[in-house]
């Protein structure tokens, strides 16, 4: 029941990570994209971007095309910012929030993962037995998210790694790409 307990909290931890912070990485971040607001920007959108020129940053190798950003206000500014890279299939997703001059990472989605790195993060997360043993009679296509170190910190060291999950199985695998290994795993038996 308890593995059952974790993994429920991985599974929705990396559909959408609550957290609020800088990511760390950064300064290795050199902005190329531009970004594109849905609708009129709101006033002062050049700080906002400076902001989130701080805040959002790619996998490593990854360069951002463009940065969309949509904006809604019940109170507080939200923004909800959809970062592409054409290297990638999926999207980078952020949500802010923006108020007093202060932009607030409140939840992100990371999925703008190079193809190859994806398939290289699921195959090391097969070679896990615990892994391998749930997927014995086979498997559907398993996501691969991108955790930020103050998040992946929580379950294994401060650094950037890959949660492979197989919804349809309840596995899941934290996959540490620097040592090529299984942190971590989740099952929900």
């Amino acid at each position: 029941m308890k593995n059952a307990a974790i993994l429920a909290v991985i599974v929705i931890s990396t559909a959408l990570i609550i957290g609020a912070g800088c990511i760390t990485d950064t300064e290795k971040n050199i902005q190329s994209y531009r970004i594109i607001w849905a609708g009129t920007p709101p006033a002062g959108h050049e700080m906002i971007e400076t902001e989130l020129s701080h805040q959002i940053a790619p996998y490593d190798g990854v360069v951002y095309d463009n940065v969309a950003v949509s904006v809604s206000e019940n109170g507080v500014m939200h923004l909800r910012v959809s970062a592409k890279s054409s290297a990638c299939g999926y999207p980078d997703l952020y949500d802010f929030t923006y108020q007093n001059r202060e932009l607030v990472r409140t939840g992100y989605l990371l999925e703008a993962i190079p193809e190859s790195v994806r398939q290289d993060a699921i195959g090391i997360a097969m070679q896990d037995p615990g892994i391998a043993g749930a997927l014995s009679d086979g498997a559907g296509v398993p996501t691969v998210k991108r955790i930020l170190p103050e998040t992946s910190s929580e379950f294994y060291a401060p650094k950037t790694l890959l949660s492979v999950t197989w919804i349809d199985r309840a596995v899941s695998a934290l996959v540490d790409m620097d040592t090529r290994r299984v942190v971590e795993t989740w099952s929900g038996e």
